[in-house]
């Protein structure tokens, strides 16, 4: 059969807490004063599409959404992109999700997840000047930039062992890849000044293929499914 789905969500915050540029809070002995509260909506769009028959099931889910922030103080020390709007931290507005699993035979099942969505905000440095030989970052306006996109995939092949009714144990055997292209997702970049240039450094976390079995034992008279 054939499901389908759609939901649409909006939502405004007040008082929507923003660090101002610059912020140093390990050297900062009042915190608070590093804060700065002004307004953030929030809205998108998620399609959900699901498919399943005897051999194949799998379902699709796409989700469109924007989280959009506005500090607009009195004076322009309390303001964030001189009081224009920019993306939160949080603001990802494509994700994308597969899920397929197809059933060979009775005893064995091949499954795949894709994944992608968008790269996370991030305000860059677009110069470097110099006080006293002393190096400083002039960065762009807030969350202007991203990091690159986000993809992975994984694969898996499940072994159902016995079937039969009256057998006391189950078992099944489950091999697996993580990431099976090996994609160095990024997590995080982070900035430096190296000789007078600016050098960027990406955080990945697993950027290579896992490989993993799992044996699964179940106790219980029954046949799995």
């Amino acid at each position: 059969g054939l499901e389908a789905s759609a939901e649409v969500y909006y939502k405004r915050t007040l008082n929507y807490p923003e660090f101002k540029d610059g912020a140093n809070f390990l050297e900062s002995p009042q915190v608070e004063t590093a804060v700065l509260q002004g307004k953030q909506k929030a809205y998108g769009i998620e399609f959900f599409l699901k498919r399943s028959n005897r051999r194949l099931e799998g379902w699709l889910t796409y989700t469109f959404s924007r989280s959009i922030v506005t500090i607009n103080g009195d004076e322009p020390w309390n303001s964030i992109n001189d009081g224009d709007p920019f993306p939160s931290n949080y603001d990802i507005p494509h994700v994308v999700n597969l899920v397929l699993n197809y059933h060979m035979s009775r005893r064995i099942t091949f499954s795949t997840i894709l994944t992608y969505q968008s790269g996370k905000p991030i305000t860059y440095p677009v110069s470097v000047y110099y006080v006293d030989g002393v190096p400083f970052l002039d960065y762009s306006k807030r969350n202007s930039y991203r990091i690159p996109n986000y993809f992975r995939t994984d694969i898996s092949v499940a072994f159902e062992g016995n079937l039969k009714k009256r057998k006391l144990l189950h078992s099944s055997l489950i091999l697996s890849v993580y990431n099976l292209t090996g994609r160095e997702n990024p997590y995080s970049v982070y900035f430096n000044t190296e000789v007078g240039k600016i050098k960027s450094y990406q955080y990945s976390v697993i950027g290579v293929p896992i490989f993993t079995a799992t044996w699964i034992f179940k106790l219980g008279n029954y046949a799995s499914d």
